[in-house]
């Protein structure tokens, strides 16, 4: 893995560094998202949603679990909050959508492990400020650096 470590001074910041991951994003990519409540890993989304050429109407999906969003690759996200650690995601059919798209998974860490491709980490550092660490494989990090 390759680290990569970004400062986003706002939501519109935190999206378009999510619009240049999305945009890289292909199909069987899984990205754990860490960080704590309010941190902005929904904002991420919005815009790997975006740049994976999805629509805009991207919202948590803490009571949904999981919410599909068509693009030029197909974008799972997800999100563990409601349930207990170790949660295997092949119960919940993530091997089979990462067949044909790609997943975002937020509250990562709760899932048991082997999964992600890659790691982002949001940490809160001032009102609006934001340190984004991307742990990416290599030629994941090498089209995000070209974004």
């Amino acid at each position: 893995m390759e680290e990569i470590q970004l400062i986003s001074d706002g939501p519109e910041e935190t999206r378009a560094v999510g619009a240049r991951l999305g945009n890289c994003l292909r199909p069987g990519d899984c990205l754990a998202l860490e960080g704590p409540l309010g941190a902005g890993k929904t904002t991420l989304v919005q815009g790997i949603v975006a740049g994976a050429g999805g629509d805009q109407d991207v919202r948590s999906p803490t009571f949904l679990l999981h919410s599909i969003h068509p693009g030029r690759v197909t974008l799972h996200h997800l999100d563990l909050y409601r349930l207990p650690d170790g949660v295997d995601l092949s119960s919940l059919g993530l091997d089979e959508h990462l067949e044909e798209g790609a997943a975002v998974v937020e509250w990562g860490e709760r899932a048991s492990p082997g999964w992600y491709t890659g790691e982002v980490e949001i940490t809160i550092t001032g009102e609006q400020r934001r340190r984004i660490r991307l742990r990416l494989p290599p030629e994941l990090a090498l089209e995000f650096g070209r974004g």
